[in-house]
């Protein structure tokens, strides 16, 4: 899955018509203190995890779009003053839906989501509206199935919304949108921040999961590196009386814990995950864990805890679970923060095709960014800003001009001046 565009009608201080396209690859925010890079960072976990319960009391307007295999998706999500123009017409097929409780709300504004799915072989478009009141499909423009809602919208993420109402679309229909449903159920790419909040989470949260037949289901938005359920599962009978698993460096090739004993030099790691809670039942059985404890091993035999590592050596485990976490995103502010050049490398290759959004005061991750046109240059860049605008101040965030763009991928062409130092002569950086 990429993200392909976004576009900011209203959200807090950013110039309203703010229009983004990115790159499938490395995007790189760039711009000084104050000028909202963290900000729009924190905007993007939010816009790919389709989650907007932390602006639940917020008036924003947003539109998005992502492509995934076999189909496009536009998503369109405000939470506005009641108004005529807000208000879904009778043409967006949910005005005949009975509200089962008062439409005004605790904050006084009114929500609305529409995803429209553009699927190929065969073409279909799909369009899910969802408001106050209640959620509704058509299917190639006819209305297809609706309900009335006993929950508030904005307390539910777009894919859960899409999640639990597909499951009433005719079976070929819900059977081409599988694959989407199973990866954005369980997509919420978090921001990489640039302390140790990643690396603090790890030890300190609780996950869950049921196990019917072959199945795995989360509790939850379960974040988990992919391949840990499933050796939770075969392994959680064989667990000691003190109810926890160990799983050493080698037991998955290129996990994210062999690759850190190989990048920080040591000859072996082990990762401990308690069993908070085990039941068994007929064909399955549920599973609670979490508090994850990490021992790595020196060159010279002595261990070291997690908590005993340096600061940088946090910050690449962390990183490195974080890859692990996520597939096809990666969001992390300041990644150079405390990491030797090798281990930005390290990191950066690390990042492979997924689509990239990072920040940083730091010269070294530019020296790992591959730019092959003007136009890449463009769509790749975004400059972050401050402009007073009728008496207000707002966060200005914005690709370069095609003209900047040509004249700095012409200078980069040539090789000799780090592409650091270009950015900032290009007032970029």
């Amino acid at each position: 899955m990429k993200l392909t565009q976004l576009k900011i009608h209203g959200y807090r201080d950013v110039a309203p018509g703010t229009e983004l396209v990115f790159s499938p690859s490395l995007n790189l925010v760039l711009g000084e203190n104050g000028s909202g890079r963290t900000q729009l960072l924190e905007l993007l976990s939010r816009v790919l995890a389709s989650d907007f319960s932390g602006l639940i009391h917020e008036e924003f307007s947003l539109e998005y779009a992502l492509t995934f295999p076999g189909m496009e998706l536009h998503v369109r999500v405000h939470n506005a003053r009641p108004s005529a123009a807000s208000r879904p017409s009778a043409a967006h097929g949910t005005s005949a839906l009975l509200p089962l409780r008062p439409p005004e709300s605790e904050t006084g504004l009114e929500p609305f989501m529409e995803l429209r799915l553009q699927l190929d072989a065969p073409s279909s478009l799909l369009v899910m509206r969802a408001d106050a009141e209640g959620v509704s499909w058509e299917v190639e423009g006819q209305p297809t199935w609706s309900q009335t809602m006993h929950w508030s919208l904005l307390d539910r993420t777009v894919w859960v919304v899409l999640f639990m109402t597909a499951q009433r679309l005719e079976p070929d229909i819900k059977e081409r949108l599988k694959e989407l449903l199973r990866r954005t159920f369980l997509l919420a790419p978090t921001r990489f921040d640039e302390s140790l909040g990643t690396f603090q989470q790890m030890g300190t949260t609780q996950y869950g999961m049921e196990m019917h037949g072959d199945e795995v289901f989360p509790l939850g938005l379960m974040a988990l590196p992919r391949w840990l359920p499933g050796l939770l599962r075969e392994r959680a009978e064989q667990a000691s009386a003190a109810g926890f698993l160990e799983f050493r460096h080698d037991e998955v090739e290129q996990g994210f814990l062999a690759r850190f004993v190989s990048l920080a030099g040591f000859t072996s790691g082990r990762f401990r995950v308690e069993l908070l809670q085990r039941r068994s039942y007929e064909d399955g059985g549920r599973l609670e864990f979490g508090r994850f404890g990490f021992r790595f091993t020196r060159r010279d035999g002595v261990e070291l805890s997690q908590e005993q590592l340096g600061y940088g050596h946090k910050r690449l485990l962390s990183f490195l679970y974080y890859l692990d976490l996520n597939d096809d995103f990666v969001i992390a502010d300041e990644l150079a923060n405390g990491l030797h050049p090798r281990l930005v490398e390290a990191c950066l290759r690390g990042l492979g095709t997924r689509q990239s959004f990072l920040t940083s005061q730091n010269p070294l991750p530019f020296e790992h960014v591959p730019l092959g046109s003007a136009e890449e240059v463009r769509t790749s860049l975004i400059h972050c800003e401050t402009a007073l605008r009728e008496g207000r101040e707002w966060k200005v965030w914005a690709h370069p001009a095609a003209e900047t763009a040509t004249r700095l991928f012409g200078a980069y062409q040539r090789g000799d001046t780090p592409l650091g130092t270009l950015l900032r002569t290009h007032g970029l950086w």
